[in-house]
């Protein structure tokens, strides 16, 4: 049986709806209603600015040898979706993309290490003893995501949130391609892979955040509770206190709620059973090349919407593939590693394009999520900026020119919207960083260090 109670007195921005399942205490955050807005849905009643997030989008390995396959050919505002970038034409609208930068670290010249760390944190990276690896690294200093979050996550329960789509990651050199966001040397975050773990832990920890005791969480899950009828009597009472449009928006929320946990394990496919045991049957057994990805991206972007919708976290990064690695990817019917295709020169190209589309294909899944999301005036795709960048522009020859910069998302207005395509004369990829810095309101005039270093920003995509 479950027990619950009321814990509000009076209805707060950050509320949420509170309860006990099975003695394991839950919490579920609220959406931005009209209740807390002013007249005209731009801003809280009390004059505070909705909240902008960041997010990171990685992809390893680059975008190819060809370059016009990415990068628009017309610049400014007349630019239409390269070939690869075809995906995102539903999305052209939040688009930003930079093409023509370099990557201008004079220390880290390795390969995969040298792309990832300057455009994840501006910086060079520590080199470290190989011990028998063919090199080893890890970040100086902070990601830009771990930058941002030192600031925001002061205002949410979870400081970041760290999501995974392909396990198949290098693990023997270092932190800099095992983890795309890092506290420091030796700190990465390690990612989630599991969308039903990932839902518990944003749902399940109360509203102080994640420091949950974990054998209750699982006694809860074992119970098969459910995180929204723990919650039901205070939805309820809400419900009576708001208008009618936040009505609709609450039980709105509620049956995405519902779907989410039926997905997760509620009956039907028990997703968070494919992705984390393969080899179970009925799942997708031994085979090495059969990672659920497509299946891993629906669901993540269900939760991930969520939760930023709730104000439970500003901050996130999406490793959809990892630097130097070599994941399969079986549903375009390709049966290679991709980091293996990529060195395959001209004869591997026709598959390394043909992923990059259907990787961008799997990021526009999560920008529908978060373009659905509605947030006053505005919706969660506006509120953000999501860069999206791989760990070289061409994995063939570790070229670390011309580097892929894709921002989604306007920031709350920070950045042009229709968006545009700067093209470069070879500037300092950290312009891009540092733009991205600012438009979460850090107000810093310089980011990264050492060649990485910058005090201007990419200006021609901020508005």
């Amino acid at each position: 049986m479950k027990e619950l109670r009321m814990l509000h007195s009076s209805l707060k921005r950050r509320a949420f709806l509170r309860g006990l399942a099975f003695g394991v205490p839950v919490a579920v955050g609220l959406p931005v209603l009209e209740h807390f807005l002013n007249g005209n849905g731009t801003a809280f009643a009390d004059g505070e600015a909705l909240p902008r997030r960041f997010g990171i989008f990685f992809w390893g390995n680059g975008r190819g040898i060809d370059a016009s396959r990415w990068n628009p050919a017309a610049t400014g505002t007349t630019w239409e979706v390269s070939p690869q970038l075809e995906p995102l034409t539903a999305y052209k609208q939040y688009l930003n993309v930079i093409s023509g930068t370099k990557v201008k670290l004079g220390n880290s010249p390795q390969g995969h290490h040298r792309g990832s760390v300057a455009i994840l944190s501006g910086r060079d990276f520590i080199t470290q003893p190989a011990n028998g690896a063919p090199y080893r690294s890890t970040f100086a200093g902070p990601s830009i995501d771990q930058t941002i979050a030192a600031v925001t996550g002061a205002m949410t329960p979870f400081k970041s949130l760290e999501l995974g789509m392909s396990s198949k990651l290098v693990k023997g050199e270092g932190t800099t391609l095992q983890f795309i966001s890092h506290n420091g040397p030796d700190s990465g975050n390690q990612q989630e892979y599991d969308p039903g773990k990932l839902f518990d832990r944003i749902f399940t920890g109360g509203a102080a955040g994640p420091a949950q005791d974990p054998e209750l969480a699982k006694k809860a899950a074992e119970m098969k509770a459910s995180v929204l009828d723990s919650v039901l009597a205070d939805l309820n009472a809400l419900e009576t206190r708001v208008g009618a449009r936040d009505k609709a928006r609450l039980q709105q929320h509620a049956e995405n709620i519902r779907a989410i946990e039926k997905r997760l394990g509620g009956g039907g496919t028990n997703l968070s059973a494919e992705c984390m045991n393969p080899t179970r049957p009925g799942a997708l057994g031994t085979n090495p090349n059969g990672e659920p990805f497509e299946e891993r991206v629906l669901a993540m972007s269900k939760v991930l919407s969520l939760a930023l919708a709730c104000d439970l976290t500003r901050v996130f990064s999406i490793q959809f593939s990892g630097s130097a690695s070599n994941p399969v990817f079986h549903p375009i019917g390709i049966t290679g590693g991709n980091h293996d295709i990529t060195h395959q020169g001209a004869a591997g190209q026709e598959q390394v394009d043909k992923s990059t589309v259907w990787t961008m294909k799997q990021f526009g899944v999560f920008l529908g999520a978060l373009e659905s999301a509605i947030e006053g005036d505005s919706n969660l795709l506006k509120q953000s900026a999501i860069m999206a960048t791989s760990d070289t522009s061409d994995g063939s020859a570790h070229s670390v020119d011309d580097y892929p910069i894709l921002i989604a998302g306007s920031a709350g207005g920070f950045f042009k919207n229709p968006g545009v395509h700067y093209k470069s004369a070879g500037e300092n990829s950290s312009i891009a960083l540092l733009s991205l810095v600012r438009s979460m309101g850090l107000q810093v005039t310089e980011f990264g260090a050492d060649g990485g270093r910058v005090t201007a920003s990419a200006t021609a995509i901020e508005a």
